[in-house]
């Protein structure tokens, strides 16, 4: 019997199997890359807010309104901010916010987009597991209830959201030099009222000397489990105390009491909805015991998101152009 066997159907059949392969190969790559472009598209998308502020003061010496807007613009990713301040028609300031990680853990860098240079040193983050804590600067100590700490590690250090770590510090932000985005966080939807941090002890420099106090804070919640007051104390009679009453479902009395100066003392009542974009209103009672001054100050904001924009460094003109457009 005649054998038919071809001795390249073998040869062909594996030619064919490694062409299959190949293409299969291809496909994964290409699909990866196709994935990879598109994350890195997401995080090149841009959104943008604008916060009007009113403010008018008031003391036995003088009477002053001012009115400014600040344009927030950041990430989709939450990695990334820029804050641009517009007062009397021009950009006044425009600064930086970023996160990198080092090897000593993580880095907030504040740069000056004007200058083109740093606005303070910064602050230096690191997560401890052994304790569920954070470290800020080597000197602030947070101890976190382990299940706002594992959210808070995934958010700041793992996906590097400014915000969220803003959101965190929003009741010391003067102490860490970042208060221009504390108008943000107070009109922001975003739920800081759990329970969050069991005990904490900082340290501040007086801005008038080379005094630094430590400050044990305690924190206090009700019986739902949301954070009800806040307070702490160090040497020489200077406290900070904060109280939160949850008046119906929607809306927010928040008390904040500071003397973090001995010879300035500030108290503050505001009333919001953190789940609704209307006005916030607070009211501050400044008391300077050097001088015998005491002055009044009332602040509105009104908030407008923007949506999608384009870039997150912007010109002048282009701040400008953008402030102009919102009614």
């Amino acid at each position: 019997m005649e054998n038919n066997t071809n001795p390249f159907n073998g040869i062909n059949n594996k030619v064919s199997m490694i062409k299959i392969i190949n293409i299969l190969i291809l496909n994964f790559l290409f699909m990866g890359c196709t994935v990879a472009q598109q994350e890195k598209k997401a995080s090149n998308i841009y959104n943008g807010i604008l916060l009007t502020r009113y403010v008018a003061s008031k003391s036995t010496q003088e009477k002053e309104r001012d009115t400014s807007k600040i344009l927030y613009i950041h990430s989709t990713l939450g990695d990334s901010l820029f804050v641009y301040k517009v007062a009397d028609g021009v950009m006044s300031e425009a600064t930086a916010y970023s996160l990198t990680e080092t090897n000593k853990g993580l880095n907030l860098h504040v740069k000056s987009v004007l200058s083109n240079s740093d606005v303070n040193e910064g602050l230096q983050i690191i997560f401890q597991d052994s304790d569920h804590s954070l470290l800020i600067n080597q000197t602030d100590h947070y101890v976190l209830y382990p299940n706002f700490y594992a959210s808070l590690k995934q958010q700041v250090k793992v996906k590097h959201s400014i915000l969220s770590l803003f959101d965190f510090l929003d009741d010391y932000l003067e102490d860490y030099a970042i208060i221009d985005v504390y108008p943000l966080l107070l009109s922001s939807n975003q739920g800081r009222w759990g329970k969050n941090i069991q005990h904490s002890k900082i340290t501040t420099l007086r801005s008038q000397s080379e005094v630094k106090d430590t400050w044990d804070f305690k924190y206090q919640y009700n019986s739902s489990g949301k954070i009800e007051s806040i307070k702490a104390a160090s040497a020489d009679e200077v406290h900070f105390s904060k109280k939160i009453s949850y008046l119906n479902p929607a809306a927010i009395e928040m008390t904040t009491y500071r003397n973090n100066e001995d010879r300035q003392i500030t108290s503050r009542k505001a009333i919001y909805s953190p789940t609704k974009s209307i006005q916030l209103k607070w009211n501050d009672n400044v008391e300077e015991t050097g001088k015998n001054l005491e002055t009044e100050i009332s602040i509105t904001i009104t908030k407008k998101n923007l949506g999608k924009v384009k870039s997150i460094r912007m010109t002048q003109a282009e701040v400008l152009k953008l402030v102009k457009q919102v009614k």
